[in-house]
């Protein structure tokens, strides 16, 4: 069932980065204000799948808050930094991310590990440095600066702590409010990201509705698939494992798509870093 539920998230995952992709390249405005479209539809997501009724508890509104504020700073430091810097350098430092939920799975939450789970992980990150990496001419080079590496670690460690604090409500609620915990978190993630965005995109406000609503509703209800199929993959999937597995996969399919529908070309370095990122994922299916 883990294994399943992994390949589901990736799928769903990448289906909402070709959403997201697809908008940024007609219409390329209002970055705030989109994800914050998204955010809505995503709560939308977890309002209609709950088959419980709905219980929002003090403490479960606490991790909420906390879970949201993180989810607006990782999306706004990510914007931010690639403002501010090169785009293969940021996407690769944020990658690492992943580094957080495997310290948070095996020195705290004491999840089992030998050399072969740790020889997987270090592969996989290996994988997406080879498949990132990429020499830039002299005059596409943007100056690395001191804000865009805060940026850039902000929204590295943003990501981290997001799964850090939801497998931590499951384990205090026992699994039982992830729709309200969800609800909340996105809740005010896109409170946050309406007001940055109308104090810092109101001229492209109007177009940004206009042309965002439908692409962010695709996107944000993938967005709360994606975040459904993750808080039940938990419970079968060490969280320090199954970080770096999507990861990987994330990557294999990235590749495919890339390869099938975008017709991009690949160096034999990238090619050598699809070979290393399947050849972990079996051997986290060995260890």
């Amino acid at each position: 069932m883990g294994a399943l539920l992994m390949i589901v998230d990736s799928v769903i995952n990448q289906g909402e980065g070709m959403v997201v992709r697809h908008y940024g390249k007609r219409h390329g405005s209002g970055g705030m204000l989109f994800n914050a479209i998204i955010c809505l539809f995503s709560i939308l997501f977890f309002v209609i799948t709950d088959r419980q009724g709905l219980y929002f508890s003090g403490t479960l509104v606490l991790y909420g808050l906390v879970s949201s504020l993180f989810f607006a700073i990782g999306f706004y430091a990510m914007y931010m930094a690639l403002q501010l810097g090169s785009f293969i350098a940021t996407k690769l430092i944020s990658s690492f991310s992943g580094v957080i939920s495997i310290v948070y799975g095996i020195f705290f939450l004491h999840e089992e590990s030998n050399v072969i789970t740790w020889l997987a992980i270090g592969m996989v990150f290996l994988s997406v440095f080879l498949m990132r990496y990429k020499k830039s001419e002299p005059d596409e080079r943007k100056k690395l600066s001191a804000g865009w590496l805060f940026w850039t670690l902000a929204s590295a460690v943003s990501n981290g702590l997001i799964a850090v604090i939801s497998r931590e409500q499951q384990l205090y609620f026992s699994h039982a409010y992830d729709n309200e915990f969800m609800i909340v978190s996105l809740g005010g993630a896109f409170a946050m990201l309406t007001v940055w965005g109308i104090i810092k995109e109101r001229d492209t406000l109007k177009s940004t509705v206009k042309n965002g609503v439908l692409y962010g509703a695709v996107a944000g209800l993938l967005n709360g698939g994606k975040n459904w199929v993750n808080l039940l993959l938990y419970p079968y999937v060490p969280i320090s494992v199954a970080t770096p597995m999507k990861t990987g996969l994330g990557l294999l399919l990235s590749f495919l798509i890339s390869l099938l529908i975008y017709k991009e070309k690949f160096s034999k370095r990238q090619l050598i870093s699809v070979g290393i990122g399947a050849v972990a994922l079996i051997l986290f299916k060995v260890a």
